[in-house]
């Protein structure tokens, strides 16, 4: 059902046409003629409405740009836009509380550099040990078993998943911080295979060709 006008009513604009598609779905309750001239009559009314608001903002705009660049002309003149305000005679500058301050003397330096950098404990050194006597680099897995044959002897009743610790850290502190170890990832297996520092590059970490031979995998890595 299409919606209908009285004799000498019509849609003056695009805007109220767009109005009144929204309101197709009243066209089911089969509006009269007077409820559709009501309807109307109420959206031209609420287009003469925004058409005021909309003046009124052109208005403002063209106000506040009449400002700007008033603002702007002044600024020019003046010589010296964004200018900060000064400060007040009393309060000191930044620079002036920084010079002073009493400088302090070096201190005593950290104890880890005191001491000569981290100590190498009695887990790094099984880790260390069982590398130097297999003279190959060695997966994570054999370095806990080495670890846990330690433990059984140095600290029974140590659990799996706290030996487990203990060689993890001792494996971060070898590599990254002591560099007496190195690792090679071959892509074969999950984890690396860690060796002797001597046995890597020191400047790019990996290993050296003439070590090659110390990576031993076995028949599932091949």
């Amino acid at each position: 059902m299409g919606v209908y006008l009285t004799e000498g009513e019509n849609i003056d604009s695009q805007a109220e046409i767009d109005h009144i598609q929204p309101l197709k779905y009243l066209m089911a309750k089969r509006l009269s003629t007077k409820d559709i001239d009501q309807l109307l009559v109420q959206y031209r009314g609420e287009r003469r409405r925004l058409l005021f608001q909309l003046d009124g903002v052109r208005k403002a705009l063209r106000e506040l740009k009449g400002m700007s660049a008033a603002a702007a002309k002044a600024e020019r003149s003046s010589g010296s836009p964004n200018t900060l305000p000064k400060r007040r005679p009393g309060r000191p500058k930044a620079a002036a509380k920084a010079a002073k301050k009493v400088k302090r003397g070096p201190g005593r330096p950290s104890k880890r550099k005191r001491e000569g950098g981290p100590k190498i404990n009695a887990w790094d050194q099984v880790i260390i040990n069982t590398i130097t006597s297999a003279k190959r680099l060695l997966p994570k897995e054999d370095l806990k078993h080495a670890a846990m044959t330690y433990a059984a002897k140095a600290h029974k009743g140590m659990k799996e998943d706290e030996v487990e610790a203990y060689v993890t850290r001792a494996l971060q502190k070898l590599t990254s911080r002591v560099k007496k170890l190195g690792m090679h990832h071959t892509g074969l297996r999950r984890g690396n295979h860690y060796g002797l520092g001597e046995w890597f590059f020191a400047s790019s970490g990996k290993l050296r060709r003439t070590h090659y031979d110390k990576l031993v995998l076995t028949e599932r890595e091949k």
